[in-house]
């Protein structure tokens, strides 16, 4: 296992998970195996929006979540985290207005959702929701384009500033490795969130 820096805040008891590990069957086509090395105090959020057997793999996802406590969200997808006893949803950016009509109908659950500026960040920080996935950090695989400089990344200035701005617990997403996640440390984040990152040997 990596030992990750520990930048996040879910010893503070903010109820959060430590660390986030987001499925993505072109980059981890085995989500399972990933899932049995994640220490306890993670969260696992269910993307994969294509596969064609999603209810199945979520399912098995959720067991094997619950097996290793867990938090398990399915993304974008509410009737299908109902189906599935999820712990809650992840919402994509264009999606976070329902946050408020998810809240009232499962008082318990997590939700998060993607930010990928500070206009985002704000519109999150007044809906019910518990935290904010900001990308893309560094250059990621997800988006060649970032590696180009077509597409910006935040970088640690800027994730640092989207800190600042908001009581929003935050999570850094994109190009996160076991090397530049240490460039975190200190930044008030709560946590780190990846797809792959957490798998780099």
């Amino acid at each position: 296992h990596i030992k990750w820096p520990q930048v996040g805040l879910s010893e503070l008891g903010y109820g959060l998970p430590s660390g986030v590990f987001i499925t993505d069957n072109r980059a981890q086509p085995a989500p399972e195996q990933e899932i049995e090395k994640l220490p306890k105090g993670f969260g696992v959020i269910f993307r994969d929006y294509d596969h064609p057997e999603r209810e199945r793999l979520g399912c098995l996802l959720r067991q094997r979540c619950r097996d290793a406590q867990l938090d398990f969200l399915v993304a974008g997808d509410v009737q299908l985290a109902e189906k599935l006893g999820a712990d809650g949803v992840h919402l994509p950016e264009f999606q976070m207005t329902q946050a408020k009509t998810i809240r009232a109908d499962h008082l318990d659950w997590l939700i998060t959702v993607a930010c990928h500026d500070s206009v985002a960040v704000r519109k999150a920080a007044g809906l019910d929701i518990d935290a904010g996935l900001v990308a893309p950090v560094f250059a990621t695989e997800s988006h060649p384009e970032t590696h180009s400089g077509r597409q910006p990344t935040l970088g640690l200035s800027g994730v640092c500033s989207l800190v600042r701005e908001t009581d929003l617990p935050l999570y850094a997403l994109g190009g996160i490795t076991k090397d530049n996640a240490r460039q975190l440390t200190g930044s008030g984040v709560a946590g780190l969130a990846a797809i792959r990152g957490f798998c780099v040997a």
